[in-house]
């Protein structure tokens, strides 16, 4: 595919509309006669409701100024459980909403209060005072009982990333150095910018819901799971989804509900979820514990490779995050036992969350690396490329790509690795102290079948459409400069749109694998576009020498006509012919493995006497394939880098540890901890994956973080940290 479009720069499309507010998200949108919700939930981790509590409390909230509706498991009509295939993988729950007064989680939804505004509704969902039968939870992973405790054999549909893994000899090796420990990661947040909301309305027996998702084609299928009804009676919309790192991935069950109170009221329903609602209600990256121990011989070699992890999930659906499938493939190492091992616990339920695996597991491998490193006297950059693994230790394929040693070498030049004493507490600024860390960052490349719509008018406009989502990463953009170069078009003469249901079938938005998946079904129609015009010019001269380069009719390396004349010419007839639905399958996977690789190298400024760690300089070498657009490639790193910050030195969940109550605040990081960045990618098309060579970039950003920071405070300090976040105490502790 030759063109000039990929490869540059393109600002956004939707950039213009977004920064001057004229860009509509779901709770933005205007639906005639609207009604407002607001959810009850409930304030104990297990028990039961009682049924006069939950009646007396729906009856005082009916009588409140507004209201025209209450829904409660004493009146909600009945709702079908999910088939095994959408919940077995995926985190979508077992138990309808509202399906009986048990009570498994704090913010479990009890009960939808519906009013003409928004503000009778959240005062009438106040009026709830509900009285509870509380039984024993569990609200730790430590604490869950065997019976509560089990082993998924992979993740998620992936039958090939097996969680439960183990190559070589059973018994672990003796070898010259060794390093065991135990490295925790706390419960993570998504905290997108947009809040959750949806606006569902019926006509008849066909359903409408805007919603903030980032899988059009899944949530239509529950939803129509849980409603009994036909997928072709639901309408999904979500054009522009405002951010959502995995917690928009999935439906959750407060649509379920303004669908079935939009039937009860006749009209249409819109809740807005609150940010603490978003903390029980969308997901949530679940805490892990992660045992590690790594074996070396004199040469600095891997011998063995183990990571032993406990994760939890909540009592309703199945999610383990799968933090030792990168142990699997990134060094060559004889000997790997992995194991993953999830705890049923009374909590919400959790969810992926960017970098999936990837971000917790790499913290943990990427810290016991340099652990290693310094207990064989060896640096860590040359540890890790002593390791490198060739191929794919789980099933001997090559890799598709790999200049995993490029990535290393690029960016230990340009962050200036050579100058970095072995020492710890060797390097100070201003009076405090200074570490330079790294660590490797590795992702999967991934592709799914994709559909894309083509219309063309007799104007000359070519729109290109499937029911994926503009989630923020300009997916819009890269999507129409690969169909303008595909069609052999300039770049204002096509347009891309996403975010309906009745668009060509896509896959979620998430795993890194938008822009091969649908880029792969946009390139075929941009290809298709252009044999169909062609063909139909040949038909009417029998001319067969003719091509397209940037909307101009070329033969013999002369433009003969425009195409947009060509196009109003030909009229209905033509637009016709040129409106047409391709589907593009998941190519040939079978020979070689794509995985995207890359190095971290950063440094950090740690103030022991106030217990303040600030990443000053970050430079990120990465290869992805090819980059369709450097401008939006290197701000997807740099989020992702950020993303990875915070989970370094700010976030954690803060939840009481006897009643499963969220307490105190969340901490993200803002403009002021932004480090200088030099971000480079290798850019080598990887034809391997898809038919215009990239890899997904939205992922790898972010995985590695954690553990670059945490060597690098090493360094700075002498401090082994094994528990994120890095806290004020935790730097003003003794060195160990």
């Amino acid at each position: 595919m030759i063109g000039t479009n990929i490869g540059r720069p393109v600002n956004r499309v939707e950039g213009h509309d977004k920064v001057t507010g004229a860009a509509v998200y779901t709770a933005d949108n205007t639906v005639a006669d609207v009604t407002y919700a607001a959810l009850v939930q409930s304030d104990i981790a297990s028990g039961r409701v009682t049924e006069e509590s939950l009646r007396d409390s729906a009856r005082i909230a009916m009588a409140a100024p507004g209201v025209l509706h209450v829904l409660t498991p004493l009146n909600c009509p009945p709702l079908q459980r999910l088939p095994e295939d959408l919940t077995a993988d995926f985190p979508m729950e077992r138990r309808p909403p509202l399906a009986d007064l048990q009570v498994h989680h704090v913010g479990q939804h009890m009960a939808l209060v519906v009013a003409d505004t928004p503000e009778n509704a959240t005062a009438a969902a106040e009026q709830f005072h509900l009285d509870y039968v509380a039984e024993a939870g569990v609200l730790g992973m430590e604490n869950a009982p065997a019976q509560r405790r089990y082993q998924p054999d992979h993740f998620v549909k992936l039958l090939d990333e097996k969680l439960q893994d183990r190559r070589g000899d059973d018994a672990e090796p003796v070898g010259a150095c060794q390093v065991s420990a135990q490295y925790r990661t706390p419960v993570n947040a998504h905290y997108p910018i947009e809040l959750s909301a949806t606006i569902a309305a019926w006509s008849g027996e066909e359903l409408t819901v805007h919603d903030a998702t980032r899988w059009i084609a899944g949530e239509r299928r529950v939803l129509a799971c849980y409603l009994g009804i036909a997928e072709e009676q639901v309408r999904v919309l979500a054009p522009l989804v405002g951010g959502a790192f995995g917690s928009k991935s999935f439906l959750w069950m407060h649509v379920v509900l303004c669908a079935v109170a939009a039937r009860a009221v006749g009209r249409p329903v819109k809740l807005v979820l609150s940010r603490k609602q978003m903390f029980t209600s969308t997901g949530h990256r679940p805490r892990t514990e992660q045992q590690l121990s790594l074996v070396a011989d004199e040469q600095a070699l891997l011998l063995s490779t183990e990571q032993h992890t406990l994760t939890e999930t909540s009592p309703v659906a199945h999610f383990c995050e799968p933090v030792g499938l990168s142990a699997r493939i990134l060094y060559r190492s004889p000997r790997l036992v992995t194991s993953h091992t999830v705890a049923r616990i009374n909590t919400p339920t959790p969810c992926f969350m960017r970098g999936p695996g990837e971000a917790p597991g790499l913290f943990a491998l990427e810290s016991a690396m340099d652990e290693l490193a310094y207990a064989m006297g060896t640096d860590p950059l040359a540890l890790r490329m002593r390791n490198d693994a060739d191929t794919d230790q789980t099933n001997g394929k090559p890799w598709s790509g790999k200049h995993l040693r490029e990535c290393y070498l690029t960016g230990a030049q340009r962050f200036g690795w050579e100058n970095r004493p072995i020492a710890p507490r060797a390097m100070n600024r201003d009076g405090v102290l200074v570490g330079w860390g790294m660590a490797t960052a590795t992702y999967p490349g991934r592709r799914m079948p994709a559909g894309c719509d083509v219309t063309t008018t007799v104007d000359g406009t070519v729109r290109f459409a499937t029911a994926t989502h503009e989630i923020g990463t300009g997916v819009r953009t890269v999507m129409s400069q690969v169909a303008a170069d595909a069609a052999g078009l300039p770049l204002a003469a096509v347009t891309f749109e996403t975010g309906d249901s009745l668009f060509a079938p896509a896959p979620y938005s998430g795993a890194s694998q938008t822009t091969a998946t649908v880029g792969s079904a946009v390139a075929l129609a941009g290809a298709e576009w252009q044999r169909r015009l062609l063909a139909w010019l040949s038909n009417l001269d029998g001319s067969t020498e003719l091509h397209i380069s940037n909307g101009m009719l070329v033969s013999d390396g002369r433009a003969v006509a425009a195409v947009a004349d060509v196009l109003v010419d030909g009229g209905v007839t033509l637009a016709e012919a040129l409106t047409f639905t391709v589907t593009s399958d998941v190519g040939d996977q079978a020979t070689a493995v794509s995985q995207s690789f890359g190095a971290h190298f950063c440094e950090v400024e740690v103030d022991e006497a106030i217990g303040r760690a600030t990443v000053t300089r970050w430079v990120a070498s990465l290869d992805c394939g090819r980059v369709l657009n450097p401008k939006l490639a290197r701000n997807q790193v740099m989020g992702g880098i950020m993303f990875g910050l915070g989970m370094a030195l700010l976030e954690q969940v803060p939840v009481d540890g006897r009643t499963g109550q969220l307490i105190g605040e969340y901490y993200v990081p803002t403009h002021a901890d932004v480090p200088d960045f030099d971000i480079t990618f290798v850019d080598v098309a990887d034809y391997g994956l898809d038919p215009i060579g990239v890899r997904g970039i939205g992922e790898i950003g972010s995985c590695g973080v954690p553990a670059a920071i945490a060597n690098a405070v090493f360094h700075a300090t002498g401090k082994r940290l094994r528990d994120l976040p890095i806290t004020l105490e935790m730097l003003m502790g003794e060195p160990n």
